[in-house]
């Protein structure tokens, strides 16, 4: 997917540079964005200011602002004990909600294309000028950040079913289930209740992860998710383990983000978490899809802040 050419010819005009360029960096930018937000990292570019509501770096960050005696530092691509006494906050919750301001979305983009330092500057005045997309209008209100969406769960499972050495690398040494060995499908394995676990996968070897002939049961979601989708995972795992088969019984949910309350009830549960950012998905499919893939959501979906105007929330907070 690219940035529309209303967008192009919007960086174009502002930096002098040429369609091509802009272009494919402008949308590299958009997509590191996304991996961000995916990741569950929160961007902190003025004017772009997205993540997770209830985050509690970015939420001591916004309290500050509305302090009316302090103002955003230039960037907070600092280190995490910087930032940790800028905001006032232990270090170990820094390190736990990371942020990204627009020095690390540069240096993120410039590795991806593998862009030599001497040309950060000219970069540099590309990203500014995308992200000056986003300023408030002319009543403060932050101009929406969409996040690309990813192909539905379907095409999602096949992906993963076919790259299953992406979790191997990972640390999760696993394989598919299956009727014949495990007296398991490990496509849709239904339970008595009639509920479906959407994979079953077995470990091959004992690692720090699991044992071998240890069962993961897998609850796979493309967009941000809420707490349905923990509660959903937990009942797959303990149906599964009340079918007291060989070997112990863990959970994973896969999503393209989470909510704080299902962060905290994964770590509860002793789940397991990859995002589609850390599997490489959303990677994989800018680099492979022709296509622009619809918004799918379930009940189990929950939608990030679209972009959160400083001005407009420094003001609120006062």
């Amino acid at each position: 997917m690219a940035e529309s050419d209303k967008v192009v010819k919007f960086v174009m005009k502002a930096t002098g540079e040429s369609y091509e360029k802009v272009s494919i960096f402008a949308g590299v930018a958009h997509e590191t964005v996304d991996e961000c937000l995916g990741d569950d990292i929160s961007v902190v570019a003025p004017p772009l200011v997205v993540g997770r509501l209830g985050c509690p770096v970015l939420d001591r960050l916004l309290l500050r602002l509305g302090d009316g005696q302090w103002q955003l530092p230039e960037s907070v691509d600092v280190t995490e004990a910087e930032l940790a006494e800028t905001l006032m906050l232990p270090v170990e919750t820094v390190a736990r909600y990371p942020l990204v301001g627009r020095f690390g979305l540069l240096a993120r983009c410039m590795d991806r294309l593998a862009i030599d330092d001497a040309d950060a500057e000219s970069y540099l005045r590309i990203l500014d000028a995308w992200l000056a997309l986003f300023a408030p209008d002319s009543e403060g209100r932050a101009t929406p950040y969409a996040v690309w969406p990813v192909p539905n769960r379907d095409a999602f499972e096949g992906w993963l079913l076919a790259r299953l050495d992406v979790l191997h690398k990972l640390g999760y040494p696993v394989r598919l289930a299956n009727q014949e060995m495990d007296g398991v499908r490990g496509q849709r394995h239904m339970f008595v209740d009639g509920r479906r676990a959407d994979l079953v996968l077995r470990f091959t070897q004992d690692c720090e992860k699991g044992s071998a002939d240890d069962w993961l049961v897998l609850e796979n979601k493309t967009t941000a998710v809420g707490i349905g989708a923990l509660d959903q995972l937990a009942i797959s795992v303990d149906w599964l383990r009340a079918e007291s088969r060989r070997g112990n019984v863990h959970g994973m949910l896969i999503a393209d983000g989470l909510s704080l309350e299902v962060e905290r009830g994964l770590r509860e549960r002793g789940f397991h978490y990859q995002s589609m950012a850390a599997l490489g998905y959303r990677r994989w499919v800018r680099l492979h899809s022709p296509l622009k893939p619809e918004p799918t959501r379930d009940a189990t979906t929950i939608s990030y802040p679209q972009n959160l105007s400083v001005r407009t929330l420094a003001a609120a907070l006062r």
